[in-house]
């Protein structure tokens, strides 16, 4: 993650905003306001982390299938009018086949990596016509999507020309994961129009204050509750002295089936509910609904251990279901799993 140089008095105490991770899930999962104001609300929330004096293109998206994603909304934001005016320009001068590519090889991914090249990046005629007298040679490409196709996204500047880090890859795909997850959430919530109650109720000690359907079983009470518990941890010292870990331990599903945001109510207090958001997948109906889920991030170009996080489920469990579903379709490698996927008869 890139330094930032403005810092904030915290608890009486100095702390770099770069390392407040957790800050873009709060965000995220803030479910009381307009598309527009969330979207926004989120890039501000990503902007320490990413914006190199460029500003960020933010946008939200729905993809069905192989094909360029249809974009829903778009911001430019804090950025330079020239430059501004020039974004819808260079993107529309874009073929159906680059447009794909951040979203085939995301979440996340620069400018100079998605085509393949290095210094020769820099003699594009888009980045030496157009970019480059802003200052900017390279770019990042942040894409947050699950099978269903519709997410989030950010594309910003950068000074030089590099690819991203491993370490950037995992912590950008963590977040990513959350942003996706609270994109669904949202249009769930949206469409439900606030009838459906939560799955549970927790304050931050772990204490359930009511539940309902699964979530009143004992094994569900107890993943639930280790999961608020290990979220508030996150919250606490972890978040500024140990960031990365505190986003890793803040899964972005429980058990595949429940996001946890907070709720305050009226007199102040602040409760972690739980709420059903399962994603959807397309995929053969002999396939289990889990089994096509881990097929349908597979498709995305995830790798496992991203997978288990996004689902909130054991690595090893990412994997039995990687090889049961080879099993039942017949095939032995993870290429040929695709590909008979994706020309399967009995999607659904």
């Amino acid at each position: 993650m890139r330094e930032q140089s403005d810092w904030d008095i915290v608890e009486r105490r100095m702390k770099s905003r770069r390392f407040d991770l957790l800050r873009v899930l709060e965000a995220a999962y803030e479910l009381e306001s307009t598309h527009e104001e969330w979207l926004k609300n989120v890039a501000e929330a990503v902007r320490p982390h990413l914006d190199d004096s460029f500003g960020l293109a933010a946008f939200e998206f729905v993809r069905n299938g192989d094909g360029p994603p249809t974009i829903l909304q778009s911001q430019h934001l804090w950025m330079p009018e020239p430059l501004a005016a020039v974004y819808p320009r260079m993107f529309a001068s874009m073929s159906p086949e680059l447009r794909v590519r951040p979203f085939r090889l995301g979440p996340c991914v620069s400018g100079s990596e998605m085509m393949n090249m290095k210094e020769e990046f820099a003699n594009l005629p888009q980045m030496k016509n157009g970019l480059q007298k802003f200052g900017m040679f390279d770019s990042i490409w942040i894409t947050a999507t699950d099978p269903t196709g519709r997410g989030c996204g950010f594309h910003a500047g950068r000074k030089v020309i590099a690819w991203t880090k491993p370490t950037e890859k995992r912590t950008w795909g963590q977040l990513a994961a959350h942003l996706a997850s609270a994109v669904r959430l949202r249009y769930r919530v949206l469409e439900a129009e606030g009838r459906a109650p939560p799955a549970a109720v927790f304050d931050s000690n772990g204490k359930l204050h009511d539940a309902s359907g699964e979530a009143k079983e004992a094994e569900a009470r107890d993943t639930l509750r280790d999961a608020v518990l290990k979220i508030e941890k996150a919250r606490g010292r972890q978040r500024l002295e140990a960031p990365t870990q505190a986003l890793g331990s803040w899964q972005a599903l429980v058990a595949g089936k429940w996001s946890l945001i907070d709720q305050v109510e009226l007199d102040g207090k602040r409760y972690i509910v739980a709420r059903e958001n399962e994603p959807s997948a397309p995929g053969p109906s002999a396939l289990s609904p889990r089994e096509r889920q881990v097929i349908g991030y597979v498709r995305l170009g995830h790798h496992d251990k991203l997978i288990a996080y996004e689902l909130g489920i054991e690595h090893s469990t990412v994997r039995v279901l990687m090889t049961r579903a080879k099993r039942k379709l017949g095939v032995r490698t993870r290429a040929e799993l695709l590909k008979t996927v994706d020309e399967a008869p009995g999607q659904r």
